[in-house]
């Protein structure tokens, strides 16, 4: 008999819990003091302009690739696609990772809040100087991230709640680059790419950061209520 008061006790007990958490997850889903609000994240509107995707030093190369391909122009597109792709993913990533440690809901349509940015940039590449070395000369420089961040918290009927703007210049962000160009022709070894992509890469990091604060979950909310 006491057993099997014991166990009616413990179930009773168990049912109790499951009914308080069940309450609980609902006060949170119908909009309790703790619901973070839906979130779509347009995909960024971005305009890039880089430099010409080879060496000064190596014209013969960079003629004997413009034939090749279809003439400089193809080249430079070939390029701007290579760097917005991987801003594209280096955006996703840094601002994923921090909604979600915020726990912030993403969806794809119909958030309550959709966040909408904007980058205009430049990439400048600064030739340092040139120096010969054996059967190679050796090309040494610099490049350097330059333009503007925009971005905007709007409700569902596209009024802006949060908006600012970022100037890239004044984060001062650069990376040295070298280039090898042979003597026999040989393929030249050049950094420069991964070089930008490391700018790049670095002031989505900081551009993130700069967000972060309109960004918590705690400003959601309250964007949410406005």
């Amino acid at each position: 008999m006491r057993t099997s008061t014991l166990r009616r006790l413990a179930l009773a007990g168990l049912l109790s819990i499951g009914f308080c958490a069940q309450s609980q997850a609902q006060s949170g889903f119908w909009g309790g003091d703790e619901h973070t609000p839906s979130l779509v994240i347009a995909p960024t509107q971005i305009q890039i302009d880089v430099p010409m995707p080879v060496s000064s030093g190596n014209l013969e190369l960079m003629l004997a690739q413009a034939g090749s391909n279809g003439g400089l122009a193809d080249l430079k597109q070939q390029a701007i696609r290579t760097y917005t792709q991987h801003l594209h993913s280096e955006l996703a990533r840094e601002l994923y990772e921090y909604l979600d440690d915020e726990e912030v809901p993403l969806v794809q349509e119909n958030g309550v809040l959709n966040l909408q940015n904007t980058l205009d940039l430049r990439v400048i590449k600064n030739l340092a100087g040139m120096k010969p070395k054996g059967d190679y000369d050796l090309e040494q420089g610099s490049v350097a991230i330059r333009g503007e961040f925009r971005y905007a918290l709007s409700n569902r009927n596209g009024v802006a709640l949060r908006e600012q703007r970022i100037s890239i210049d004044d984060m001062k962000i650069s990376r040295k680059y070298l280039t090898r160009i042979y003597h026999d022709g040989r393929e030249s070894d050049d950094n420069t790419e991964e070089a930008i992509k490391k700018a790049l890469s670095q002031m989505v990091e900081r551009l993130v950061e700069s967000m972060e604060e309109n960004l918590e979950a705690d400003q959601l909310r309250e964007m949410a209520t406005l």
